[in-house]
Formats: structure tokens, C-alpha cells, sequence
């Protein structure tokens, strides 16, 4: 796959400069599915990905937070939400929760991997798509039943739960997908809907509408239609992908999209569909501010 520089650095937005503390809305792109938004002096954190393991290190061994890189990448964290229990969506979850003392959402899966990381029970909320929500400062948050797109041969790669405790260092698939969630986050500059991988469950979306919409490419294509069913059910005015990018390589290298991952193809369908959202790609770190 060409690098990102020489193939796509022309779809890359320019960055907003970075929103004042006391700004309605901001959005950070932090790589991989995650992101940073900061509302009224709230700051939630969505899948956080820093560690970023070689592919030798992913397929041949075992794996663990590091905490150095999650250090310097996360300066304030009132909360963190996790979508699915996949490894580059909730391995640094517990880092930056035992870090900032941020209260971590998301299923009982992600839930027992922070416990075994150490993280203290009253920061653990559960997250079960049934309709409830959890106020963190200035932004609501509520989880809708999602599904993980069959991206591998037709499947789900590392399907199952985490059901108890998980010893670490451990290899990559021992941090199952377990239930997956769309985070639906609403502050008081806007709504967004942040789907950390390419699947859709139609009904669940019934009435779920939003702003922003930050999606997941990699896999849309193992998803009918996903592109249009995901604007069709949110009818979003703003679409910024996530999950473009190679997430076994350090943040501070030049960015390479996955492997089969189209990128402007992505972009064209957003533009092509009938509502004409506005869609903009951040760089690693980049500011979308409201």
C-alpha cells in the first residue's frame, strides 16, 4: 500500500488550532478508532490506541499497555468509552484511567480487563445498549447495540467474550471483541455517533440521530450498504473516518493507510449520498473545533 504521504496526504484536512478549555465542542483524532472530545471543559476519550504494537510483536507475542506512550499522549481524561474489547480499541483504557482517575464505560468484557489492570471498582461503569445513559461532566453518553463487521474471510475476527479476569501480557486475540457498542455522546455544542468498526444493527438506530458522525472504513465493505445505511439512520451534517490508518505503526511516523483500506473511496461515497454531509480527515492529533 503506498505511504499515506505520497498516496492520500492530499485528504487530509488542516487542523483547527487547538479549542480554548471552555469550548462547547472539539474533536481530536488520536489514530486508530480513537479520539479525544472535549466539551465545556469535559474531556472523553473514545477506543484510545497508543501503545501500537509492531505486526512482530502482534503476530508472535504478547502484548501489555505502555504506559510511557499513553503518558505522553493524554494530558487530561475525565472519562474513557469503550465501542468493543478488541485490543487497539481497550488495551489503554485502564492506563488512562489509573493515570487521571477517569471513570471507564463499556461492556462487562472491557470492564474485566481493567479490573485485571488494576483499576478501581468505583470507576468502572457498565455500558448495556438499553436505552440508558451516564452524565460525565458537561457530555451524556449512551451506548447503542452495534455489531463488528465480518472483515476477515466473512468473520469477526477474535470473536467471544472476556469473561473473567485476563493475565497479561498475553497475545492480541485474548482481548476478544465481546459486546459491541455505538457511542452516542451529547454536549453542548452537538451530538455525535462514533462507530468503531463497520457494522450496523438498523433497528437499534431507530430515532438515534447526530451531528458528527465518526466512522469506521476499514471493513465497510464487508457491510451492505454501510455508507448509505449509516447516513440514511444518523443524517449527520459532519462525517470524520477513523480506522484508516495503520495501527501497528508509532504515532510519530508518517501515516500508511491498512492494507485493502479505501480511503477516498470512503470519501466519495460520504459525498456522493444524497444529504451532502460535510466530511473532513483529521491527521493524527488534528482538531475539528465547533
Amino acid at each position: 500500500m503506498p505511504n499515506l504521504t505520497t498516496a492520500v496526504a492530499h485528504l487530509l484536512h488542516p487542523s483547527d488550532t487547538p479549542p480554548p478549555p471552555t469550548a462547547p465542542l472539539a474533536v481530536q483524532f488520536w489514530g486508530t478508532a480513537g479520539f479525544r472530545v472535549q466539551a465545556a471543559g469535559t474531556h472523553v476519550w473514545l477506543d484510545p490506541h497508543f501503545s501500537r504494537h509492531s505486526v512482530r510483536e502482534l503476530l508472535l507475542g504478547r502484548i501489555a499497555p505502555r504506559e510511557d506512550l499513553v503518558r505522553q499522549s493524554v494530558d487530561r481524561a475525565d472519562a474513557v468509552c469503550v465501542g468493543h474489547s478488541h485490543f487497539d480499541h481497550a488495551l489503554d483504557a485502564p492506563v488512562v484511567a489509573r493515570l487521571h482517575g477517569a471513570r471507564v464505560y463499556g461492556a462487562s468484557d472491557t470492564l474485566h480487563w481493567c479490573r485485571s489492570y488494576g483499576v478501581p471498582e468505583p470507576q468502572l461503569r457498565e455500558l448495556f445498549g438499553a436505552g440508558e445513559t451516564h452524565e460525565e461532566g458537561a457530555v451524556c453518553i449512551r451506548a447503542v447495540r452495534s455489531e463488528h463487521s465480518p472483515l476477515f474471510l466473512g468473520k469477526v475476527p477474535f470473536p467471544g467474550r472476556i469473561t473473567g479476569p485476563l493475565k497479561w501480557p498475553a497475545p492480541m486475540s485474548a482481548w476478544r471483541v465481546g459486546q459491541v457498542f455505538g457511542l452516542h455522546l451529547t454536549t453542548p455544542g452537538g451530538t455525535l455517533y462514533h462507530l468503531g468498526s463497520a457494522g450496523l444493527v438498523d433497528a437499534e438506530l431507530a430515532g438515534v440521530t447526530c451531528d458528527i458522525a465518526l466512522l469506521c472504513t476499514i471493513g465497510r465493505h464487508a457491510t451492505p450498504r454501510f455508507v448509505e445505511r449509516a447516513l440514511d439512520l444518523l443524517r449527520p451534517r459532519l462525517v470524520i473516518p477513523c480506522h484508516w490508518d495503520q495501527f501497528w505503526r508509532p504515532l510519530a511516523t508518517p501515516r500508511r493507510q491498512i492494507p485493502g483500506n479505501d480511503l477516498g473511496g470512503f470519501l466519495d461515497a460520504v459525498r456522493g449520498h444524497a444529504s451532502k454531509p460535510d466530511v473532513r480527515v483529521l491527521d493524527v492529533g488534528g482538531w475539528w473545533v465547533a
